[in-house]
């Protein structure tokens, strides 16, 4: 379910959800992400379990990447009440990608504005891997959308990426979704090689983004996972870079900057 954005949200107003952490409200240009919100000296909202690790390796993360448009901006930490922090993250007014299509199902945008967006999502991803760094969990949820008359997507959630050679961030925190997981292909479970997980999840996130819906939608994770195992992949009619999908799917690009390059074929910057 699509979360919905307050039209004139006020400082502490939850604009969305994940696994861990709230992202609040802080002005037109910023938000905070943490496991709390405070409103003047007063705790307004609490998960269960403190996130204060998982920001701290986000910020790492996004401290390591350094600025790039295509990956969401980050002003650094903040302390909002005694030992407890949150991110200060560029506001997407427009809220995450997947929540997007999903209340826009019957209107996708022009195809060249998505031909634009999957080249926003291969940009950010080979800048991280230039520096070393693997999302591992790359997805339409984890895009953020601005600018709904030249729209934009910018890749977020960095909480669970790796930094190579890092002695503390040097395994995955979390895993794709379903559709955005690489099968094993005969390989021992969880022993996918990262750069191929990374690239299939951008072949899917290209399908998610071309078609206007994720593939095998309405499939349950265990029926989608069996067609995986069947090397079945999302009809890739009338997609009009579905050689460019279909080989990341396949594992056949060497980087994700091999992506960028085929890409460039459609899609004027």
């Amino acid at each position: 379910m699509a979360w919905r954005i307050p039209e004139n949200p006020t400082f502490g107003a939850i604009l969305g959800m994940g696994g861990s952490c709230f992202v609040s409200f802080v002005d037109d240009k910023t938000v905070h992400k943490s496991h709390q919100v405070w409103i003047k000296g007063r705790q307004r909202s609490c998960r269960s379990q403190s996130a204060e690790d998982d920001i701290q390796r986000e910020a790492e993360v996004l401290q390591h990447l350094g600025p790039h448009p295509c990956i969401v901006a980050f002003y650094g930490v903040d302390e909002i009440a005694p030992g407890v922090h949150a991110l200060r993250l560029e506001r997407a007014p427009l809220g995450s990608l997947r929540d997007y299509i999903q209340t826009h199902a019957d209107k996708p945008p022009p195809e060249n504005i998505r031909l634009r967006m999957s080249m926003n999502v291969a940009q950010g991803l080979a800048h991280a891997h230039t520096r070393g760094v693997r999302h591992c969990d790359t997805s339409c949820r984890n895009l953020l959308l601005f600018d709904e008359h030249d729209p934009r997507v910018k890749i977020c959630d960095w909480g669970g990426s790796i930094i190579e050679g890092h002695k503390l961030y040097n395994k995955c925190g979390t895993f794709e979704e379903m559709q955005y997981e690489l099968p094993c292909r005969g390989r021992e479970l969880g022993k996918t090689p990262l750069l191929e997980r990374e690239i299939f999840a951008l072949g899917s996130a290209m399908y998610e983004i071309m078609a206007w819906a994720r593939p095998f939608q309405g499939l349950s994770d265990d029926e989608v996972e069996e067609r995986y195992a069947r090397e079945e992949f999302a009809c890739l009619d009338g997609i009009v870079i579905a050689e460019i999908i279909n080989k990341c799917w396949h594992e056949q690009y060497g980087s994700v900057q091999e992506v960028v390059q085929a890409l460039s074929v459609f899609v004027c910057i």
